[in-house]
């Protein structure tokens, strides 16, 4: 430093204190940690900065998956409901013996004398991806108009939608887990693959394009790409 040069500033406080630092070990673990600490060689901080960043992130794609999931149940119900003459529809559909006891356990998680729309609320969202898969495209997706449940998809195969559907569902497990979905290239990761937001949203455009503007502008989507991008910017590669 030359004579007369302001001293330098001091350093910000870290914000983890030394006990915190201490505990990882024992209350989140160097293994769930592992990818960032990797990331950052090793540098602890900036290890715990991207695991912040990824629940930030999990916080905000809830929102965004609860939309998604809601509408493409939604309106799978309404279209199978029409073709079938009946709400409960799922009585009548060939699903496998797997899906026909997630539907009796479903009854009974809605209780005695439930409407179809407590009955459905049971079921997951991996019930409403198995309807979209390659057995059921005969049956449902062609005999039954299943695929009038994604008015906007035109161009789209039922096999490229249902990959989609299926992306979209690991991103919602890894999330529920609290696994890492963080990615430094502007992408989620589902533990299999990668996914950008728009290509989720895109999910609920195919069901209905006023559905998707709402989810886009009021669940958080712009706070997802703003996490993505910023962690982008730190040069750190996951």
């Amino acid at each position: 430093m030359s004579a007369g040069s302001p001293p330098s500033p001091p350093a910000p406080p870290s914000p983890y204190s030394a006990g915190l630092l201490a505990a990882i070990p024992r209350t989140i673990s160097n293994e769930r940690l592992g990818r960032y600490l990797r990331a950052t060689t090793q540098d602890i901080p900036n290890a715990l900065k991207l695991y912040e960043h990824n629940v930030h992130l999990s916080e905000a794609l809830y929102g965004l998956l609860h939309g998604i999931e809601i509408a493409t149940r939604n309106s799978i119900h309404v279209t199978l409901t029409a073709s079938y003459g009946s709400s409960n529809w799922y009585d009548y559909a060939p699903l496998t013996p797997y899906w026909q006891r997630a539907v009796q356990e479903a009854k009974t998680q809605a209780g005695a004398g439930a409407t179809a729309g407590k009955v459905i609320a049971e079921l997951t969202f991996g019930f409403w991806v198995e309807l979209v898969k390659q057995h059921n495209h005969r049956t449902l997706w062609v005999g039954r108009k299943l695929h009038r449940a994604f008015p906007n998809a035109r161009g789209r195969t039922r096999g490229y939608i249902h990959d989609r559907l299926k992306v979209a569902q690991r991103l919602r497990n890894r999330i529920s887990h609290h696994e890492r979905v963080l990615t430094s290239r502007n992408t989620t990761y589902t533990g299999f693959d990668f996914l950008t937001l728009a290509e989720l949203l895109e999910i609920a455009d195919w069901v209905c394009t006023e559905t998707a503007g709402w989810i886009r502008t009021r669940f958080r989507f712009a706070e997802a790409q703003k996490i993505l991008a910023d962690v982008s910017a730190l040069g750190f590669s996951l």
